[in-house]
């Protein structure tokens, strides 16, 4: 269909086919190589990644774009709103778009997994916040969907590049960056985050706050991806600040932190927005596992209304042989998108 002549989507969703379009092509080329040099399951991979990104075309291009007036919540179609629901997703970051400065920051996703939630949660123009923004992948995805955005990150470094990051894709859209604000503070600031800039409410809440003190804590002899990242120059946590909730040693006292933080967050929500918060369980040093996800799924019940969860899994991620040949350890490849409504 020639997005050019398509009456039913609007100038946003035509830029986003036509930028969709372009990374076809990109990755189309590139599968075709790597078919010419006999590398066939590297051109497989292309050409999925490739499919992939078609049936997004092909969703935002569906025939079916017209809206229900009665729709208070975004401004996708009824069938859009249906394939928007399925309760898991694959969500992986491009290699070839991934420069060092992201590489550095050890636990980012990608904006494409923050897209799908800010597109469901929100309507275009929407106020977006996301409190632990890391190097601004939340920002990134609500500069592509015409969105406002406040992330807040404690490490000047990875604000300094979530700053940076947002003015080079504003740019490149040809849009205005200062509805996408990056704020260099902690986040147990955010109430005076709030009243110094005068934001208004928020719709909408994503964030993936440190899955503990997890990055700091070594698991085993075997040679993770994380070892490899620290072997490689990156970082290994995200600060080496004590205030950090990333560094609280303490698991109920970390819990206790996420509770007080969300408690602050609940008063700057308007009346029945959601938040998306990922997360992951996992295992600590000494083999057991942590129910991160569900702990905090359960202790913020005395704030919030508990929706639902969505699984968001990564198709490309390192396999290590952990455990073998005597204990069960399995390659943890999900995480937790847990989802909260303002009661």
């Amino acid at each position: 269909m020639d997005t050019g002549e398509d009456n039913n989507i609007s100038e946003m969703e035509k830029h986003r086919v036509k930028k969709l379009k372009n990374d076809v092509e990109k990755i189309m080329e590139e599968g075709v190589s790597e078919f010419h040099n006999d590398n066939y399951r590297l051109s497989a991979k292309k050409l999925r990644q490739a499919a992939s990104v078609l049936r997004k075309i092909d969703s935002i291009l569906d025939e079916d774009q017209n809206w229900s007036k009665r729709n208070t919540l975004n401004d996708l179609s009824g069938r859009r709103w249906l394939k928007s629901t399925k309760s898991w997703i694959i969500a992986d970051g491009k290699s070839s778009d991934i420069p060092k400065e992201i590489k550095d920051h050890p636990g980012s996703f990608p904006p494409s997994l923050a897209a799908h939630f800010i597109e469901f949660f929100t309507k275009i123009h929407g106020f977006v916040l996301d409190p632990f923004v890391g190097i601004g992948s939340t920002l990134a995805a609500c500069s592509e969907l015409n969105r406002q955005c406040c992330g807040i990150e404690i490490n000047k470094k990875y604000a300094d590049y979530a700053e940076k990051r947002v003015k080079i894709i504003a740019k490149h859209n040809k849009k205005s960056a200062q509805e996408l604000h990056v704020i260099n503070d902690d986040t147990r600031n955010i109430l005076d985050v709030w009243k110094k800039n005068k934001f208004p409410l928020t719709d909408f809440v994503i964030t993936s706050p440190p899955y503990w003190n997890i990055l700091g804590t070594s698991r085993g002899g075997v040679e993770s991806a994380h070892k490899k990242r620290i072997k490689e120059g990156f970082d290994e946590t995200y600060t080496n600040d004590p205030s950090d909730i990333g560094n609280i040693s303490n698991y109920q006292s970390y819990l206790e932190e996420i509770c007080s933080i969300f408690a602050d967050i609940d008063k700057v929500l308007k009346e029945g927005a959601y938040i998306c918060i990922i997360v992951q369980n996992i295992r600590d040093k000494d083999g057991i596992m942590r129910p991160i996800a569900w702990d905090i799924g359960y202790k913020l019940q005395s704030i919030f209304d508990l929706k639902q969860e969505f699984i968001w899994c990564q198709n490309q991620k390192f396999l290590g042989i952990w455990g073998y040949p005597t204990t069960y350890v399995s390659n943890v490849h999900h995480h937790y998108c847990l989802i909260f409504q303002k009661k």
